[in-house]
C-alpha cells in the first residue's frame, strides 16, 4: 500500500509540475510571440524618452567681434501635475523660493495637464534654492506622515530643465538695432527678428534612457549641442562709437530738455554703419517694461523734414547740372522774397547779394529757392531720386520708411516746388540723409548702407558675406569736392556751424532747423534741430547726422545739434587713431592719424580700421569703356580704386587702409566673368 501511494503522489506532483511548466511555457509564448511587439513598444516608451533639445541662439557681435547679444544657460522648473502629491503644502514651501505667490503656484500645480512650466528662466539664486529644496526633500515636514516612496514620487514629478536665455551684456546699448527675443528664443524685433532663421539654430530631439523610477541614466543631449547652435551675426557697428554716440546724444537731449534725438555715424567710402543711436531707447533684457514705440529703430522707420540741411543737395544738384557756379551771385531780397499769390519766403537774417558758397555758409532760404528755380523741376526730381530720397536704402532691416517726396514735375503749386529746395514739404529718414551726405564724401558715389558684415557659424566658418555696394554715381567727383569746400565754410567763422568743429580737426557740414508738422499745419513751437557733417573735411572718414527732437530753450541746429556732432566726431576720430593737429590740415595734407593707438583707461578690443583716403585725387588714365583687362591698382587710394571699379561695373572687396599693395585678379589678367575683384591696402611706411 505504501508503495502505491508513493507512486500516486509522484504522479500527482509530476502532473502538477507539468501543468505549471506548460502554463509557464504558454505564458512565455504569449509574452514573446503574441504580445511581444506591443510589450516591447510599451517598454521602450517607458524607458526611452524622446525629448526636444531647444536650439541655442547664435551671438550678435560688433565689427571687432565684441558680443552685443549672447545666449546664457539657465534652468527652468517643470512639473507633471498628475503625479504630484500634497500640492497645497508643496506650493506653500516652494512659492517663496521661486518668487511666485502661493495661491498662483497652487493653481498651476492643480491643472489637469501631463506637463506644465512652473517658472521659466530661474535666476541662479532661485535655481540653487530649488536644488537645495529637492536635496533636503526627505527632511521636510509636510505635517502628515508619508512614506519615502510617496515623497520620492512627488519629488520626481518636478525637476529643473536646462534652457538657453537671451542676454544683452551692454543693456540698452544698441537696443533698438538688436531688438529682442521671446521666452522661447524666437526673435521678435530688430536684427533678432530679421536674421532669426540664421541665429535661431536647428531644434533637435535627444533620446534619454530612464530607470524604473524615471531618473535619466543615459542621455544623448550633449552629442546634439553642436547641431543646435545658431549662426553668429557680425555687424558693422562699432561698440565704442555706438557708446560715444548714445552718451553724447543723451547728454544733449538732457541739456535741451528735448523729447528725443537721433544719431547715425557711417563710413562714407564703404557705407558701413558705425553707430545708430536714438533717445529714448530701451534695454532688451527688460523689453516688457517698454511700449512698442521704444522698439522701433527710428533712424530707419521715422521720416522727418530735413530743413536747411537739405540745401546742400539742392546746391550740389545745381552745380553738377552746371546751371550755377560757386561764385554766381543771387539777390536774397533783404530777407523777404514774394512769389506773388503763392506766398512769401523769409530768411532769418536779411541778406542782399550772396554767392552760391555764401548761400550755404549763411543758410539762406531765399538763395536756395532761387537756385532750385534755376535747376527746374525735372532736374530736381532726377537728383532727388539719385540721392535716394523717397526710396528704401536697401539696409537689411525691416520696416524701413520710404520718406515722402512729392512729384515735383507735376506739382502745380509754385510754393510747394520751391520750398523743397530748402527742406520743406519733403520728409526723409536720418539713414537716407546719412547715405546721401556720405556720397558727397565719396566722390559722389551713393553707397548702400551696410549694417551686417557677415554671418559665421559656431566654428567661425563664414556662412554669408555682405560687401560694400555702390548704388550709383550721383555727382561727379569734382562736384563732390566743390561741395565739401563750400560746406567747410559753413563751419568757419561767419558760418552757422562753427560749434560743430572739434579743435584740431576740420568739418564740412550744414545746420538745419525744421518746424514739425502737427496735424496738418506747421507747429509754431515744436522744431527739429539738425546738424549733418563730414570729418575731416578734406578727406572724410566719418559722415555723421545729428537730430534733436523738440529742444527747449533754443531751436537752431548750430546751437543745439552742432556741439553734439563735435563731441561725437572728436571722440570717434581719436578712437580710430585720427588725432588732432595744432593747425588744421589743408586740402593737400595727408589724413590725420598717429602710429600709436589711443590711450584708454580700460582695455578695449583693437578697432577694425576704416578706409583712409588721400585729400587730393590724381587722375586715373584709364578709359573704363575700353577696359578689357585688370588695371594695376598699386599705389592708388581706396577712393580711386572704388571709383574706377564702380564705373567699370565690377563688384569688389576692400581690405585694410591706405594704398593698394595687392589685388586679385592681378594686373593684366582678363576681366573675370563674375566681375569680382579683391584689393588689399596698407598705410605708407
Amino acid at each position: 500500500m505504501l508503495g502505491k501511494w508513493i507512486r500516486v503522489r509522484i504522479i500527482l506532483v509530476g502532473l502538477g509540475l507539468g501543468i505549471f511548466f506548460l502554463a509557464v511555457f504558454c505564458r512565455i509564448v504569449e509574452l514573446k510571440f503574441i504580445r511581444g511587439p506591443a510589450l516591447e513598444e510599451m517598454a521602450v516608451r517607458e524607458h526611452e524618452k524622446h525629448c526636444p533639445v531647444l536650439p541655442i541662439r547664435g551671438s550678435i557681435m560688433d565689427r571687432n567681434q565684441a558680443e552685443l547679444a549672447i545666449s546664457t544657460f539657465v534652468k527652468s522648473l517643470g512639473a507633471h501635475p498628475r503625479r504630484l502629491t500634497e500640492k497645497k503644502l508643496l506650493s506653500r514651501k516652494l512659492a517663496p523660493l521661486i518668487g511666485i505667490p502661493a495661491p498662483q503656484l497652487l493653481e498651476l500645480l492643480e491643472r489637469d495637464r501631463p506637463f506644465i512650466w512652473v517658472k521659466r528662466h530661474l535666476t541662479p539664486q532661485q535655481t540653487e534654492a530649488v536644488e537645495n529644496f529637492k536635496a533636503n526633500y526627505e527632511k521636510i515636514n509636510f505635517g502628515q506622515e508619508k512614506n519615502s516612496d510617496s515623497k520620492d514620487a512627488s519629488l520626481d514629478a518636478m525637476y529643473l530643465i536646462p534652457e538657453a536665455r537671451r542676454y544683452y551684456p551692454h543693456q540698452s546699448l544698441a537696443g533698438p538695432i538688436l531688438g529682442f527675443c521671446d521666452i522661447d528664443g524666437r526673435g521678435l524685433e530688430g536684427l533678432e527678428r530679421q536674421f532669426d532663421e540664421y541665429i535661431y539654430g536647428k531644434p533637435q530631439k535627444c533620446v534619454n534612457i530612464l530607470d524604473a523610477r524615471g531618473h535619466i541614466v543615459i542621455s544623448s543631449e550633449k552629442e546634439l549641442i553642436d547641431d543646435t547652435m545658431g549662426d553668429n551675426i557680425i555687424l558693422s557697428i562699432d561698440r565704442t562709437i555706438q557708446y560715444i554716440a548714445e552718451k553724447e546724444l543723451q547728454q544733449g537731449v538732457n541739456k535741451w530738455h528735448a523729447a528725443g534725438g537721433y544719431v547715425v555715424v557711417a563710413a562714407p567710402q564703404t557705407g558701413e554703419i558705425l553707430a545708430m543711436a536714438q533717445i529714448p531707447g530701451f534695454d532688451p533684457n527688460h523689453y516688457f517694461q517698454y511700449t512698442k514705440e521704444h522698439y522701433q529703430n527710428r533712424n530707419v522707420t521715422m521720416a522727418l523734414e530735413p530743413g536747411s540741411t537739405f540745401k546742400i543737395f539742392t546746391v550740389a544738384a545745381a552745380l553738377d547740372a552746371k546751371v550755377v557756379k560757386p561764385m554766381d551771385k543771387f539777390h536774397c531780397e533783404n530777407g523777404a522774397y514774394s512769389l506773388g499769390a503763392c506766398g512769401v519766403i523769409h530768411d532769418v537774417h536779411p541778406y542782399g547779394g550772396l554767392t552760391v558758397s555764401e548761400i550755404i555758409k549763411k543758410s539762406s532760404n531765399i538763395g536756395a529757392a532761387k537756385i532750385g528755380l534755376k535747376l527746374g523741376p525735372h532736374r530736381t526730381a532726377h537728383y532727388l531720386k539719385g540721392f535716394g530720397f523717397g526710396q528704401r536704402t536697401g539696409i537689411c532691416y525691416s520696416g524701413e520708411n520710404y520718406g515722402l517726396v512729392r512729384n515735383i514735375t507735376s506739382c502745380r503749386s509754385l510754393i510747394d516746388r520751391v520750398t523743397v529746395s530748402f527742406g520743406q514739404g519733403i520728409t526723409i529718414t536720418p539713414l537716407q540723409m546719412t547715405m546721401a551726405l556720405a556720397a558727397l564724401g565719396n566722390d559722389g558715389i551713393l553707397m548702400q548702407p551696410l549694417l551686417v558684415k557677415k554671418i559665421i557659424d559656431h566654428k567661425g566658418e563664414t556662412v554669408k558675406n555682405f560687401h560694400p555696394t555702390a548704388v550709383r554715381q550721383v555727382l561727379s567727383p569734382q562736384t563732390a569736392k566743390t561741395m565739401l569746400d563750400m560746406m567747410k565754410t559753413a563751419t568757419e567763422p561767419g558760418g552757422t556751424g562753427t560749434e560743430a568743429v572739434p579743435p584740431g580737426y576740420t568739418v564740412a557740414g550744414k545746420t538745419g532747423t525744421a518746424q514739425k508738422v502737427v496735424g496738418r499745419a506747421f507747429s509754431k513751437s515744436k522744431y527739429n534741430s539738425l546738424f549733418v557733417g563730414l570729418t575731416p573735411a578734406e578727406n572724410p572718414v566719418l559722415a555723421i547726422v545729428v537730430v534733436i527732437d523738440e529742444p527747449k530753450g533754443a531751436i537752431y541746429g548750430g546751437v543745439v545739434a552742432a556741439p553734439i556732432f563735435r563731441e561725437i566726431a572728436a571722440q570717434s576720430l581719436r578712437f580710430l587713431g585720427y588725432y588732432p593737429q595744432q593747425h588744421p590740415t589743408t586740402p593737400t595734407s595727408p589724413p590725420l592719424k598717429s602710429p600709436k593707438p589711443p590711450l584708454k583707461e580700460t582695455p578695449t578690443p583693437t578697432p577694425e580700421p576704416l578706409p583712409t583716403v588721400q585729400a587730393s585725387l590724381t587722375s586715373i588714365p584709364l578709359e573704363t569703356d575700353s577696359l578689357r583687362q585688370m588695371p594695376n591698382f598699386k599705389g592708388m587710394t581706396i577712393r580711386q580704386v572704388i571709383s574706377l571699379l564702380n564705373r567699370a561695373g565690377m563688384r569688389y572687396r576692400i581690405e585694410g587702409r591706405g594704398f593698394a599693395v595687392e589685388q586679385r585678379p592681378t594686373p593684366g589678367e582678363p576681366l573675370p566673368s563674375d566681375k569680382f575683384c579683391w584689393v588689399k591696402f596698407k598705410p605708407q611706411s
